[in-house]
This record gives structure tokens, sequence and C-alpha cells, in this order.
């Protein structure tokens, strides 16, 4: 049986090296994982959600569904949208959501949309090196200031 989205990220915590993490990812690997961790981590998602909690009721019995399989209906809630939604339907429709999926993937899917999905170990690195084509690859920052790059100026002596 397949692990649920949310048992898959605590495997990924629980791991102890990189590797391990890796093989954790690999071993799960299914279009619903790649594509949140996609929305979390790509630079260009975009949700046209509002961020933070919304105001739902979380789930006290068992999850009537998962983000296994909610997660081809993200479209519905990123940007662009193939669906022109009233922003308070969308709202409304993701409120459900919430409520129909069990605690843990509610927060993990709240999570997602604001890009702040937080397990130990689980990084933007980690699910490029997993599955190269899932992410672009990161420009790495300069440490140097401007100040430092410029070419000092000779002084000019005052005659």
């Amino acid at each position: 049986m397949a692990l649920s989205i949310a048992e898959v990220l605590e495997e990924v915590g629980k791991a102890k090296t990189r590797e391990e993490k890796r093989d954790v990812l690999k071993n799960n690997d299914s279009w619903a994982l790649k594509a949140l961790l996609q929305q979390n981590f790509h630079p260009d998602a975009k949700w046209l959600i509002p961020p933070g909690r919304p105001p739902y009721q979380e789930s006290t019995t068992s999850a009537d569904t998962s983000l296994m399989f909610e997660a081809k209906k993200l479209d519905y809630y990123t940007d662009p949208s193939p669906h022109r939604l009233p922003n308070v339907k969308r709202e409304s429709m993701f409120i459900s959501l919430l409520e129909r999926l069990s605690p843990d993937e509610s927060k993990i899917l709240i999570d997602i949309k604001d890009q702040k999905l937080s397990y130990k170990g689980l990084t933007y690195k980690l699910v490029k090196d997993t599955w190269p084509d899932l992410l672009p690859e990161q420009e790495e920052k300069s440490t140097t200031s401007v100040m430092e790059e410029e070419e000092p100026k000779p002084e000019v002596e005052n005659v």
C-alpha cells in the first residue's frame, strides 16, 4: 500500500542521511508528490488563495480524500489557472478541500500554498537532486558586496 503524502514527508524527516532522504522520495515517487513539492519549491509557483491559514474546521473523522488524489486538482488554486472562477468560489472550494483532508494533510497543503513546507532535510537542493527536471537551476547568490567588486579609485594628489 502506498504511503500518504504526510507519511512520505515524515519518513524524509526521519531519514538520517541525504542519500536516505533521496531514497525515501524515489521509493515513493508519484505524480502527486512531485506536483506538491514543485508547488512548494518552484520560484514561479503562485497561488490564487490568500496567504495564511484559512478559516476551516479540521476533520475529526477519517479523511474523505487524500492529497495523493486531490493534487491533480491543484490548477483550480494556482496561477495560471485554466478555470475562470470568482475568488470567493475558489476560496470556498479550497476550504472545503481542507475540511475533507486529514488534519496532517490540510496543514501540509497550507504550508505548500505559502511555500513554507518544513521537514528536516527537505530542501530545494534535495528535490532538485532527486528529480533534476522538476525545478529550475537556482542562481548562486553572490556573497561579494557591490563595494568590493568595484575597482579601487586611484588617489589623486592635490598639487
